[in-house]
């Protein structure tokens, strides 16, 4: 599906529950907490998000996957637990959300707190409750720095999978070699441009221009709906030229960069290179996945270490605020050690 698609059928859905008089929208919301019916109260958190959300119908379908999980646990609890979701009370939510924290970290906990805190601005919307019980609700500030919780991959890391990637595509041919090229496309778009995954795979390519002196993209979908452009580098340049003269399968979106339009298939993809031998203590295979926001962070690693300007960092990764970029980026430690070794 297209995002221009998506955010056409968001819109309708969200017309649909305005096109609604006021007391069968009150009606319906109001039977819906009676019931816990977590599809029916998401499709009207999702109407009032398309309306009156800080992006609208140009919200991003990740952060409505996150939203919609966030609201289905928390009538799924509220079943469990006979709160009256109508008129919950404070004890109720912060009870809620010390449930969550004993089985999810800190960064989950406030996105699931704050897609029920949207649940209730639906409800209030629909005429159904004043209530707001998510107002007062207090969560742990989480004191791991960024990239403890996810570090970077290394360079080493990086090294040994564009490698693999690249011995594999001298013993192959056919539809696994096409596989296989984009493979090292996706790969070298996020870990040279620091594009957020779904920025890859939204890249047309009527926004990447190949034949310029200096070879850059133009973000089009960025977060926040910013758009920016980005400069590639000769290997990124030779392996976009090596996936735009390949045959285009039927599932293959036109005009599209990558053959596959999901996060699953882009991890099913690039899991399988970072694994490693052996086993962990749990007797799993080794892997040094990290998911993709890890080459975000190594991009950016990367780039302070050749400019040591935050800012430009800033700019090539699309980070409004700097202070994000710092917590991407923890080079000064590095270097003190690199000269504290000298003592």
């Amino acid at each position: 599906m297209t995002l221009d698609v998506f955010r056409s059928e968001l819109g309708d859905r969200s017309r649909a529950w305005v096109a609604l008089h006021p007391d069968e929208r009150r009606r319906r919301a109001v039977t819906a907490c009676a019931h816990k019916d977590a599809a029916e109260l998401w499709s009207l958190t999702e109407a009032h998000l398309g309306l009156y959300g800080s992006s609208g119908v140009l919200v991003s379908p990740h952060t409505l996957s996150a939203y919609r999980t966030g609201v289905t646990q928390f009538v799924t609890y509220a079943g469990a637990h006979a709160v009256n979701v109508l008129r919950p009370g404070l004890d109720e939510a912060q009870t809620w959300v010390l449930h969550l924290l004993e089985r999810f970290k800190i960064a989950t906990v406030r996105g699931r707190v704050a897609a029920a805190a949207a649940l209730y601005r639906a409800l209030r919307w629909a005429g159904a409750t004043d209530s707001t019980p998510f107002s007062g609700v207090r969560i742990p500030k989480d004191h791991e720095h960024p990239l403890t919780k996810n570090p970077p991959y290394s360079p080493a890391v990086l090294r040994r999978v564009f490698a693999r990637v690249d011995d594999a595509l001298l013993h192959t041919t056919g539809p696994e070699r096409s596989r296989l090229l984009a493979t090292r496309t996706l790969l070298l778009l996020l870990a040279h441009t620091g594009l957020r995954i779904q920025e890859a795979l939204d890249l047309a390519w009527a926004d990447v221009h190949l034949d310029e002196d200096d070879p850059y993209l133009t973000v089009r979908s960025g977060k926040g709906r910013k758009s920016r452009t980005v400069g590639l580098s000769d290997r990124l340049v030779s392996a976009l030229r090596a996936v735009q003269g390949l045959p285009r399968r039927r599932s293959h979106a036109a005009g599209m960069v990558l053959p596959f339009r999901t996060r699953a298939a882009a991890t099913n993809l690039l899991r399988p290179h970072f694994k490693r031998d052996g086993v962990d203590e749990h007797g799993r295979p080794q892997s040094d996945w990290r998911g993709c926001h890890a080459f975000r962070k190594a991009t950016g690693t990367r780039l302070y270490e050749a400019l040591g300007d935050f800012a430009a960092v800033a700019e090539v990764l699309g980070h409004a605020d700097i202070n994000v970029t710092r917590s991407y980026v923890r080079i000064a430690g590095g270097r003190a050690h690199k000269v504290m070794r000298d003592w």
